[in-house]
């Protein structure tokens, strides 16, 4: 009888290419120097760029987004006004705390009002103290340009709030790096929100005096008993948004825990990168002992 013939594997696998645990084991002793070398290299390494790190200070502020206070209270009667606001362009009912929060916060990261509150609160030698000369009062190197400078304290700036929070906490953080004045970035986080409410005040008050110019000139132009009352309620609207800008100087932001200097710089993860750089180590020198192994075998089988 025939035999019948054995199948044959479509990829055919060499006996000798293989490699058990044992022998796997043989290779890792034999180039233990490389593996040991390799590994304390990566981990220098590693130590070295940790030690490069920056040194980040942190100061933190936390806020109540404010809401027009005459908001619940006139809410009805601010409906019956609605229509007509609209159609003469003009805002009468308050907005949101959560909706006047973002906005002042996108606002607060414009690159025209960091600009501007760099040169009212005068940040640019306390930001490049390394570039100014306080006793000669001049810049060494060159002023930073007021991008420059912008820029720099928009990447120091980050801010928080959930959308879902009813109560509208805000969180705003500063962080320095590698600052000449550390004692500086507190008062640098307190007066960013002081600033931007007095902005977004100055903003409402002249938003809100251009309305009731309108409305005035309105009123002027028709002699309906109807609308003349309905004009007189949105002017008083508006004077009412006036004099609650004049007596809030929290208009936007009300601070609850203001930011303090901080006593120690947040600290670096020397741990983490030391022992990524050491497994990273014993992965490569390992992978590179199996290749040089195997490179010299095939060297060896084509002799």
């Amino acid at each position: 009888m025939n035999q019948q013939p054995q199948p044959t594997s479509l990829y055919p696998v060499e006996r000798g290419d293989e490699l058990s645990l044992i022998e796997l084991w043989k290779v890792l002793v034999e180039y233990k120097l490389l593996i040991i070398v390799f590994t304390a290299l990566t981990t220098l390494g590693a130590i070295y760029y940790a030690s490069t790190l920056p040194t980040i200070y942190k100061a933190e502020v936390l806020m109540l987004s404010s809401s027009s206070s005459s908001s619940s209270s006139s809410s009805s009667s601010l409906g019956k006004l609605s229509g007509l606001a609209s159609m003469a362009g003009l805002s009468i009912g308050g907005s949101s705390a959560g909706a006047e929060g973002e906005q002042a916060l996108a606002r607060l990261k414009t690159r025209s009002f960091l600009i501007n509150h760099i040169k009212e609160r005068n940040l640019k030698p306390i930001l490049f103290a390394d570039r100014w000369s306080e006793q000669g009062k001049l810049w060494i190197d060159g002023e930073p340009s007021n991008r420059e400078v912008s820029e720099l304290l928009l990447d120091m700036i980050t801010t928080s709030m959930d959308p879902r929070d009813k109560a509208g906490l805000v969180t705003l953080s500063l962080e320095w790096e590698n600052p000449h004045n550390p004692n500086k970035i507190a008062d640098i986080a307190n007066n960013l929100v002081s600033s931007i409410n007095s902005h977004v005040k100055d903003r409402a008050i002249l938003e809100a005096r251009d309305s009731i110019s309108f409305l005035e000139k309105e009123l002027e132009q028709t002699n309906i008993l109807n609308s003349q009352t309905i004009l007189y309620s949105m002017i008083e609207q508006q004077m009412q948004k006036i004099m609650l800008a004049n007596i809030r100087d929290e208009f936007v932001f009300k601070i609850i825990d203001p930011a303090v200097v901080p006593k120690h710089a947040e600290k670096k993860p020397v741990l983490m990168v030391v022992f990524i750089g050491l497994i990273l180590g014993i992965f490569l020198a390992s992978f590179l002992s199996f290749s040089v192994h195997s490179f010299i075998g095939l060297l060896k089988r084509d002799d």
